[in-house]
């Protein structure tokens, strides 16, 4: 049985999701569906990012806006740190 990696939010995410829970319903209900798979496997849903934010990953979800969740892998604790969630056009 493959371990579950443990999905946690930074405070300045957490206020993200709730400003996307109310201003774009849609895509959060987009990044909801995509916890489980991001719990399961936070390396292939993912992409790896470069330049100066090397070591995060990207999560695109969401149409019209497009969005990210920016997040990070703590593989000795099983953990995936969601960093920062916004608009494709304020990601990065």
């Amino acid at each position: 049985m493959q371990r579950k990696y443990k999905i946690e939010f930074s405070s300045k995410a957490s206020k993200d999701l709730e400003k996307f829970r109310k201003k774009y319903w849609k895509a959060y209900r987009d990044f909801l569906a995509l916890v489980p798979a991001l719990e399961a496997d936070p390396f292939g849903v993912g992409q790896k990012l470069k330049g100066n934010l090397k070591g995060l990953y990207s999560l695109h979800f969401g149409r019209s806006p497009e969005c990210r969740a920016i997040y990070q892998i703590h593989n000795e604790v099983i953990t995936v740190i969601i960093l920062r969630i916004s608009t494709r056009e304020d990601a990065y």
